[in-house]
């Protein structure tokens, strides 16, 4: 067997060849060991030397190396951080006021989020979230259930299945939930024994945006979203059904039965009125009797704890058995955070949807009115004379404008399935404070402003520059000033998706952090430190989006630096901190009961305790030289941003590497060809990783130290704020090969097609690779991929020199065995190409040339090229099946007139056999970087 046989089978002598081309490319730098590799594995497959299916078995043996080197790492990442009994035991030394007022204020939050992010299927999160370590019988038995698993069996992602698992996390967020306001009353119990049952615990607050989200996305009808909520208000109840039916036995009191069963009666009766919702709410008679059923006095209708909670309160103060008291805390505790529903709901809307929504009534034009000073006037004016206007279903059915409908519904909520509850109204890609003025009119008009807390979004790179003036400017203006004294609170939503795309990873958590400093400072200077400030961080589970790829608390002091929280604790302001979890990879936090308790107590601990900034860090301290690395850093990936060559990489081929992993778009809807900003962040940073160059979070720091590399360096030496974002570049950094990128230009070149054929000389296989040359035209991806390379290595040398210099280094222990994932990708799709290029001329009737085809493959546009081959060679010819009934039967296909049974051996079900392998692999590369995308 040959070295390159042995290495198509077994992934430790793929490693090891691999190698052995990257100890001769020190030596010859024309050399590129991924191409190297491909091309040799490539050629083993023509010449029959090595198989798609063994090639495919040892990427996903690869695969499965990365994957439990994943969860190994997941596990990793949450050990340590803040002890809860010590937090608590710390806490109550303050003493009981300092106590009550920490753990009655929810100073963390949880908030669950949806879009493309299910990419490792519910069997293998739950293999994660029971990875059992380094029990080697354990260990053993768990790599037998992930060798069975197979990397092409997803799950049927839809908007139902994305709410069924954010519901199966919020379930568990509860129950841990449960647990710490548990241990919050026992180690009151403990330290103040006469004052204790007063404590109504509210440390963490749980909420979702699941099914209300309708930033980008029109495919959530109003009526799905209130089915939703009808639903989430039924399983609620019944848990406050089992709950009361609990504490009825500790209890033994008739009251508490009593509640326990009108409880369950407003449970039947909302199942009942979710299921209306379910119908067909395009028909106005389904609409009639679902909203007839929702809004009329039927038995059981609830829509307000507020009696319930009071009933318990009396039975906590004349109770005395206090392990019944106990239980009746951590009842009224869940119903006061919860209300009726598994968590509070955030529904999302774009400013340009409030904008159109506002323009008949403030006169103002949608795409510039609102930037104007005089604007902010106006929206605020016709707030103050706003009059609120009643609305029913049908005017929620009738209503066009997706905004004033959303409101709309926010009125139907608190009417009919929840009045105490308060609602998070956000609004994404805000740039003008008359925007948040006229959602506040909007919300008067419907009567929806004492529970609704309107929220902007700062999210791309000008939101984020401008953003401390918009919250100054809004700020000044009474109506603004009345209304979040009113709610006691001002929200504001930071985002890392759109930031990280066109400024850098590093840059925007850079830009957030200032931000909210600016935040801060807006709230003192305009004296309203009296009420809450509230921030929501959105970001995803990978590098590739927010977050730090450290250990949880990095995690937590990358969304919210400690400087951060020192600045409001300094002001004397309140701060509220709220973090995403997003989608599959983000409910992983939630998996198990035993997950999730781990993670609220994380998080809750992590916050309340790292509220010290360090004064003396060199960051803060030399804010000239910080800014004018930041500002360097943002001017890179800009830069990177506008270059044709990235926009070329990105638009073609890679985005087939990709596969659904949600319900919503990858692109939002624009007009015209390619247009970069409209692909999403998560797709974006997934074909980033899919190259093997996160560019977005890795890249920058080397042309951003200019020629006083050595200052930087002091700056990573002397500040733990320095040191934390550049340990994530550093990571993106050791998972970044630009010979890969190099390798993919290689496969893109018509001259090495050009080069097969002359090695092939008059075989038919001459034929198909000069085919593949032709197609390829003038190489202008193979172009583009060499100059991004070259661009995006003049930054990294540099870069290096830096890591080395503080001992990090750039290798990784995992980047080889990614660099080989890359091999065999390459490998196959110039397998496909081959395959392809070599198929036998046929009709033009099919309204297709045999060079679109090769196109289409080239184009990675797999499973229509298998289409596409497959009507033009069909298997069995149409007629054939009438003669099946013939008594006299021939053996071995004797008259297959029409048929292609051996293009489809030969053709099509090997580029099946590498579709199925493309999806392997591109799970196996995500599984390096911990998150697809």
């Amino acid at each position: 067997m040959t070295k390159i046989q042995k290495s198509a089978q077994d992934a430790r002598a793929l490693l090891a060849e691999f190698e052995r081309h990257k100890e001769a490319a020190v030596e010859d730098p024309h050399i590129n060991p991924v191409a190297r590799l491909a091309s040799e594995l490539f050629l083993a497959l023509e010449q029959g030397e090595a198989s798609i299916e063994a090639l495919s078995v040892t990427a996903a043996a690869l695969g499965d190396e990365a994957f439990e080197d994943r969860a190994r790492d997941f596990h990793a990442r949450r050990a340590g951080g803040h002890d809860l009994g010590e937090a608590l035991t710390d806490l109550a030394e303050k003493g009981f006021d300092a106590f009550r007022a920490t753990v009655e204020r929810a100073r963390a939050g949880i908030v669950f989020t949806a879009h493309p992010t299910f990419a490792l299927g519910a069997a293998k999160r739950d293999l994660i979230a029971r990875f059992p370590g380094e029990d080697d019988a354990a260990l053993k038995a768990w790599r037998g259930e992930l060798a069975a698993l197979s990397a092409d069996g997803q799950d049927d992602i839809t908007l139902r299945y994305e709410h069924d698992e954010a519901r199966k996390a919020i379930e568990n967020a509860q129950a841990a939930l449960r647990k710490l306001n548990a241990a919050i009353i026992e180690t009151a119990r403990k330290t103040f024994p006469r004052r204790w049952a007063g404590l109504r615990p509210n440390p963490v607050s749980i909420a979702s945006w699941v099914g209300y989200d309708l930033d980008g996305r029109s495919d959530i009808h109003w009526g799905e979203s209130i089915r939703i909520r009808i639903s989430e208000k039924a399983a609620q109840l019944r848990r406050y059904e089992a709950a009361l039916g609990e504490a009825a036995g500790l209890v033994k009191d008739g009251d508490i039965e009593t509640l326990r069963s009108e409880i369950g009666k407003a449970a039947a009766l909302a199942e009942q009125q979710a299921e209306a919702f379910a119908g067909d709410l395009y028909d106005p008679d389904v609409v009639v009797k679902a909203a007839n059923l929702l809004t009329g006095e039927e038995e059981g209708r609830l829509i307000s704890l507020a009696p319930a909670i009071e009933t318990i309160s009396a039975k906590i103060e004349a109770v005395e058995d206090e392990d019944a008291k106990t239980a009746l805390i951590l009842l009224r505790a869940e119903m006061e955070a919860c209300g009726l529903g598994l968590a509070r709901i955030h529904l999302r809307v774009n400013a340009a949807q409030v904008r159109s929504a506002l323009r008949a009534d403030l006169g103002l034009d949608p795409e510039t009115g609102f930037l104007g000073r005089s604007a902010l006037d106006i929206a605020a004016k016709k707030s103050t004379a706003a009059r609120e206007r009643a609305v029913n279903f049908g005017s929620v059915f009738l209503e066009k404008m997706t905004a004033r409908r959303q409101f709309m519904l926010c009125a139907e909520i608190l009417k009919h399935i929840d009045a105490d509850t308060p609602i998070r109204f956000l609004i994404a890609e805000c740039e003008a404070p008359a925007t948040v003025m006229g959602a506040i009119y909007l919300a008067r008009l419907y009567g929806v402003e004492k529970k609704l807390d309107i929220s902007p979004l700062f999210e791309t790179p000008p939101a984020l520059e401008s953003g401390g003036r918009f919250l100054e400017r809004l700020l000044r203006e009474p109506e603004y000033r009345d209304y979040i004294s009113g709610r006691g609170r001002m929200s504001i939503q930071l985002g890392f998706s759109d930031s990280g795309r066109f400024m850098g990873q590093c840059a925007a958590g850079l830009a957030v952090e200032r931000l909210q400093v600016l935040f801060a400072r807006a709230l003192a200077e305009a004296e309203m430190t009296d009420i809450e400030a509230l921030v929501f961080n959105t970001h995803g589970e990978s590098m590739g989006r927010g977050a730090h790829p450290g250990s949880f608390q990095d995690r937590l002091n990358h969304l919210s630096t400690p400087w951060v929280r020192s600045r409001f604790a300094r002001a004397g302001i309140p701060l509220a901190e709220e973090c995403s979890f997003q989608g599959g990879e983000g409910y992983l936090h939630f998996q198990s009961p035993a997950l999730s308790e781990q993670t609220l107590n994380l998080v809750w601990s992590g916050i309340i305790c790292e509220d010290e900034g360090d004064e003396g860090d060199r960051f803060y301290r030399d804010i000239n030289y910080s800014w004018d690395f930041y500002r360097g850093l943002k001017s890179w990936q800009e830069q990177l941003f506008q270059r044709a060559d990235y926009r070329h990489a990105l638009s073609g081929f890679p985005q087939r590497f990709l596969f659904k992993t949600g319900s919503r778009k990858a692109k939002r809807a624009k007009g015209g060809g390619f247009d970069l900003s409209a692909l999403r962040a998560i797709p974006h940073n997934a074909i980033l990783q899919q190259l093997g160059a996160p560019a977005n979070v890795a890249c920058g720091f080397g042309m951003a130290a200019g020629r006083e590399p050595e200052r930087l360096v002091e700056h990573i030496d002397n500040s733990g704020r320095m040191r934390a974002l550049t340990s994530l570049a550093a990571r993106a950094r050791s998972l970044t090969d630009l010979s890969v990128l190099r390798a993919y230009a290689t496969l893109y070149a018509p001259h090495y097609w050009s080069s097969l054929a002359v090695a092939a000389g008059t075989s038919k296989r001459a034929d198909a690779y000069e085919a593949a040359q032709e197609a390829l035209g003038a190489g202008e991806t193979s172009d583009a991929f060499h100059r991004l390379t070259d661009f995006l290595s003049q930054d990294l040398r540099r870069f290096d020199a830096i890591l080395e210099v503080e001992g990090a280094g750039v290798e990784s222990a995992h980047r080889d065995r990614l660099s080989a994932l890359h091999a065999i990708r390459q490998a196959l799709m110039a397998k496909a190409v081959s395959l392809v290029a070599g198929a036998p001329p046929f009709s033009r009737r099919h309204d297709i040339a045999h060079e679109d085809l090769i196109e289409m493959v080239l184009d990675w546009r797999l499973e229509e090229t298998i289409e596409t081959l497959g009507e033009i060679f069909p298997a069995r010819a149409p007629a054939n099946a009438a003669f099946e009934s013939l008594k006299e039967q021939v053996e071995d296909h004797a008259f297959e007139g029409g048929a292609y049974p051996e293009i489809h051996a030969d053709i099509i079900a090997p580029l099946r056999d590498i579709a199925v392998a493309s999806r392997t692999l591109s799970q196996a590369i995500a599984n390096h970087y911990g998150a697809f995308g």
